[in-house]
């Protein structure tokens, strides 16, 4: 194997040392679960790489030093009991020499009996070289982690990094503070000064010490002591390339650079508080974050859940092969849009795929080829249209420049059409790091610009009218099935939101609104088969009945109602359109001003309601020459209009709260609801007086004072019939034409107020000033 590049050794020690300092702040039970350690000539650190072996060292060997070693040397302290002579009163406490007690009374008082003994005693020190070196370690780690508190403030800027090490020079000063050692202190600080031969020879008089049946814990001691010395964090060697190092293996360089990548991500999204929760748990790494308006998940090297595509084997399901990505990101918030048929997913929004691979220089400007195939497979077995390669080097002065690979056009493309980005991101330290975080920037963006539109499923349903009978019999669905529908409900169901590409063949009697498979609108709430454009007033009545015909009187509320109306004034445009109405619309207008529009109001209304109530007018015509027996249609035209009107004028009441302040609350049936209940409409009733009290003019016309409409009376006398009949309208009931014949007189005409409703609202509404 060669030997790494300088570029290499840099960019591979750069990784590791912000490695430690990242984990150390953002994860440090997974800085103690992913490091190894080994050791190393010291004098062979890099300057610039130095701090961050002494903060990683102070972590990795502290759990080791507190939670096992001192435990058990407290437990079991050595200490020295040399025997002493004594001469004391009795009773002694020492063993009674009697030879000497007696000579020496003798000598003095010849026959009496002693009053002093001569005793033999044992007395306890703790001064042994074992307590000593324990002393002096911990007076060294607390200067340690002193030393480091104090310096490159770059380095250990973070609260996340300042509280535990001071808790760590905390940990040291009471264990200090125990009764044994305390009184060490000044004995130890002279050895740490170099008396007696300084801490090397403390060290060589307690492994000299080591003896059977002794206390272990000061041998291993010893041993932690020397890897303090001597711990490999940063390094890896020109002339070991095979080595190991802490916090990786060089077989196993692309985990520790995805972590890198990780842990950087988070610190970029926790500094920018953006980071909402960083789970770094055992066999789950995830981040949550917002970017942008959006909130996102991203995994680190985990099954893709419920994947977009789904693959089967025969006969071992288990013969699929696994996807794992290093890092899939999604939308979570707002949740991406799904379709299911019962418990199965059918299809869900995509993510993005992203790879890092830490391969070494190279010498050719192309991206390296295995990866990319990969990917590609990657994508294509989880369905995914998207994916980006992070490579630490590549070559050309267009590395950090983001690279595409796409379809090329004009050729058949047998898979869904996916693309392909590779980026160069090689690790950084120091100032250098801000580079780093407007790559990862430049990364997120890229992905918010893809993820952050809902892809919402619609109907853009297409139909095909020209097909033989012979190709109609022979119409299979994507499924394998034959559709064998007829001419007029064979369809082209285009799907945007998985892709430009995807088409199906669908019928609209078999599938529409029925085979989630096929038609990914099925379940949602409005959800109605698409409508064939009208050539005759037989088939505008024929597809309007296939409007009404799917509305029970159960099902449907007022939001429901504006979407039938919505659907039905699509319908009569359509028909519009291909009969020529709209050459002639003004024709229309004039019938409308017979009817009772006055001038004056039809001015107020906007182009898209002069429009309906014109079709209106046009859709009365066409039904009355087939003799119809439903004016649903025409009745919905002219609620509809009335409906916005409110919605643009009453409802632009700026203090409206909860559900009412939303544009599909406000129906034709929300006023006369809240007239009678006043109570329970949260303050909002109040709120809608006063707006319209600055808003309403009762004489509505300044040459006639007879003519006076209040609001109350505009509610009570015509908007609530005006409801009922457009509610009945978009139901099963059809609207007979005498129905019909009401509907527009109330809007238009005299009836029970001193003018049509219609008049009544544009004529009686001013502004405020």
């Amino acid at each position: 194997m060669a030997a790494p590049t300088p570029a290499e050794q840099t960019a591979y020690a750069h990784m590791q040392a912000r490695m430690i300092a990242l984990m150390l702040q953002h994860d440090q039970e997974g800085f103690r679960r992913f490091v190894d350690a080994r050791a190393y000539a010291a004098e062979t650190e890099q300057p610039a790489t130095q701090p961050y072996r002494d903060l990683g060292v102070l972590f990795f060997l502290g759990r080791a030093l507190f939670e096992d070693i001192l435990p058990r040397i407290v437990r079991r302290l050595s200490f020295e009991s040399p025997r002493h002579l004594v001469i004391e009163e009795p009773p002694a406490r020492g063993r009674v020499q009697w030879e000497r007690t007696l000579d020496a009374t003798w000598g003095e008082r010849p026959g009496e009996p002693p009053l002093l003994l001569h005793t033999r005693q044992r007395r306890r020190d703790f001064a042994t070289a074992e307590n000593l070196l324990t002393v002096a370690t911990l007076l060294e780690y607390e200067a340690g982690i002193r030393q480091v508190l104090s310096g490159d403030r770059a380095l250990v800027g973070a609260q996340a990094l300042r509280h535990p090490l001071n808790d760590l020079a905390e940990r040291c000063g009471r264990e200090l503070a125990f009764p044994q050692f305390a009184g060490l202190l000044p004995h130890a600080r002279r050895i740490l000064a170099g008396a007696e031969g300084g801490v090397a020879a403390l060290e060589a008089r307690v492994a000299a010490h080591d003896a059977p049946g002794g206390n272990r814990a000061y041998q291993e001691l010893l041993a932690w002591r020397a890897r303090w010395r001597a711990l490999q964090l940063l390094r890896r060697a020109p002339d070991e390339p095979t080595s190991d190092v802490l916090g990786a293996d060089p077989q196993s360089d692309n985990y520790l650079y995805q972590l890198w990548i990780f842990y950087e991500l988070a610190d970029l999204l926790k500094h920018a508080g953006r980071l909402l929760a960083l789970d770094t748990a055992a066999g789950r790494m995830e981040l949550r974050f917002r970017w942008g308006e959006c909130s996102y998940l991203l995994r680190h090297n985990r099954e893709v859940p419920s994947p977009v595509s789904r693959w089967s084997a025969q006969p071992d399901p288990k013969d699929v092969p696994g996807v794992r990505p290093d890092y899939y990101l999604q939308r979570i918030d707002p949740p991406p849009a799904e379709v299911r048929d019962g418990a199965a997913q059918i299809w869900r929004e995509p993510g993005i795929v992203w790879d890092a691979k830490y391969y070494r220089e190279r010498e050719s400007d192309r991206t390296p080829s295995s990866p990319v195939k990969r990917m590609i497979a990657d994508l294509a077995l989880l369905g995914e249209p998207y994916g980006v390669l992070l490579f630490a080097f590549l070559s050309g002065a267009s590395g950090s420049a983001l690279k595409r690979l796409t379809p090329a056009s004009g050729a058949d493309q047998t898979l869904a059409p996916q693309e392909v980005a590779s980026r160069e991101l090689r690790p950084a330290l120091g100032a250098e790091v801000s580079a780093v975080h407007d790559q990862l920037r430049a990364l997120l963006d890229d992905a918010h610009a893809r993820l952050a539109e809902p892809r919402v499923p619609a109907c853009h349903g297409i139909f095909l009218d020209t097909l033989s009978v012979r190709e109609r019999a022979g119409a299979v669905d994507r499924y394998g099935a034959p559709i064998g529908a007829d001419a007029d409900e064979l369809l082209i169901c285009p799907k945007p939101h998985i892709g430009d590409w995807r088409a199906d063949l669908v019928s609209r009697a078999r599938h529409c609104c029925q085979d989630a498979r096929l038609c990914h609108i099925v379940g949602q709430p409005l959800a109605r088969p698409p409508t064939r454009p009208p050539r005759s007033a037989e088939e505008l009545l024929r597809e309007l009945q296939r409007v009404f015909e799917r509305s029970s009187a159960g099902e449907l509320d007022d939001e429901s109602v504006s979407a039938i109306a919505r659907q039905v004034e699509s319908l009569t445009r359509r028909f519009a359109e291909i009969a020529g109405a709209y050459k002639r619309i003004e024709v229309y207008y004039l019938r409308l001003r017979d009817m009772g529009l006055e001038q004056q109001g039809f001015d107020l209304l906007g182009p898209a309601e002069r429009e309906s109530l014109g079709l209106a007018v046009f859709l009365l015509e066409q039904l009355d020459s087939i003799g119809a027996s439903d004016y649903s249609a025409p009745a919905i035209h002219f609620s509809s209009v009335m409906e916005i009107e409110v919605q643009r004028r009453v409802f632009a009441c700026p203090d409206l709260v909860g559900d009412l302040s939303k544009p599909k609350r406000q129906t034709l049936g929300v006023l006369p609801w809240m007239r009678q209940n006043p109570e329970l409409t949260d303050g909002n009733w109040d709120s809608l007086q006063r707006y319209v009290s600055a808003h309403w003019r009762e004489q509505i016309d300044p040459e006639d004072p007879s003519q006076r409409v209040s609001f109350d009376q505009f509610i009570a006398k015509a908007l609530n019939r005006i409801s009922q009949l457009r509610n009945q309208a978009a139901h099963t009931h059809p609207v007979s034409r005498k129905e019909y014949g009401e509907l527009q007189r109330l809007m238009l005409q005299s009836n029970q107020l001193a003018c049509g409703a219609l008049n009544a609202l544009l004529l009686a509404w001013r502004d405020a000033t």
